[in-house]
């Protein structure tokens, strides 16, 4: 990985190449994209997104692919972007991931003004499927049908979770290169304030309170307060000395059991609210 990250800041050229190339490789354009964003700064970092559309933009015009799929993914290399312009400037993780959450609602309700009939068709093929599964597990009880706002919700989600992932790549490998350690440090150190904290669970409750349409948005505007659990998860590992192969215990609790998830977003609240790292410290000492 550190060969990779020192092959993209060697220059532009290099950087262009992984971008354009990377559209292969899961995550790994946007991610050179946001190393160079927070390395080089806004100029260049637009200039290397340029290459990573340009496959982008050929699968668009050239292939049979529901164009929403591909103008999110779009829509992810903006979003991560502006959110690494910001983190360069701000150094803070608490209020970009905030950023992230409303450029990626932002972009979703922008694709579906600009692309309704794209999103209708999506829409209909996603319909279908559930309605195959319901007719596969033999169900007569009417099952939930997903319309346009909880689609909405769920690419929202995704093109937030493609800049977070990015971002966290890109930063580590910025750490890599030229501050070893500096990204545990700023990671472990995540929390919200209070007011965002208690902002971002309401926005959550919402979500669940709203008819079931609007539950995919949960996900979205959960997304900073879960990152902050899975940040206070590490800061306690760490503190403790608990041993690293709790985290691969922790990571496979996360991908496999659902409610997990929602764990740690209030464990990223009660963090915003009480400054549980602080407690933490006092007590290992």
């Amino acid at each position: 990985m550190r060969a990779l990250a020192e092959f993209i800041m060697r220059g532009r050229m290099q950087a262009a190449l992984v971008a354009l190339a990377g559209s292969l490789v899961p995550m790994l354009s946007p991610a050179a994209v946001s190393l160079v964003t927070l390395g080089r700064g806004l100029r260049d970092g637009l200039l290397v997104m340029l290459w990573g559309l340009l496959p982008l933009m050929i699968a668009l015009y050239g292939t049979g692919i529901n164009p929403m799929i591909t103008l999110a993914t779009m829509a992810g290399l903006v979003v991560v972007v502006a959110a690494s312009a910001y983190l360069r400037l701000s150094a803070s993780w608490s209020s970009t991931l905030t950023v992230v959450l409303l450029l990626s609602a932002l972009s979703v309700l922008l694709l579906n003004l600009l692309f309704g009939s794209s999103v209708a068709a999506l829409e209909e093929i996603v319909a279908k499927m559930f309605s195959q599964l319901q007719q596969q597990a033999g169900s007569e009880e009417p099952a939930f049908q997903p319309g346009r706002i909880f689609l909405l919700g769920v690419i929202g989600y995704m093109v937030a979770l493609t800049a977070v992932i990015s971002l966290v790549l890109g930063r580590w490998w910025q750490a890599m290169l030229y501050n070893p350690g500096g990204f545990r440090e700023e990671f472990h150190r995540l929390r919200f304030d209070p007011r965002i904290g208690i902002a971002l669970l309401a926005g959550v409750a919402a979500c669940y309170l709203l008819p079931q349409e609007y539950a995919s948005w949960a996900g979205l505007v959960g997304l900073p307060l879960l990152l902050g659990g899975i940040a206070l998860v590490h800061h306690t590992i760490a503190t403790y000395q608990i041993g690293a192969h709790w985290l691969a215990i922790f990571y496979v609790g996360l991908l496999m059991i659902g409610p997990f998830s929602l764990i740690l977003v209030g464990l990223g609240f009660l963090d915003s609210i009480l400054n549980i790292r602080s407690r933490l410290a006092k007590g290992a000492k």
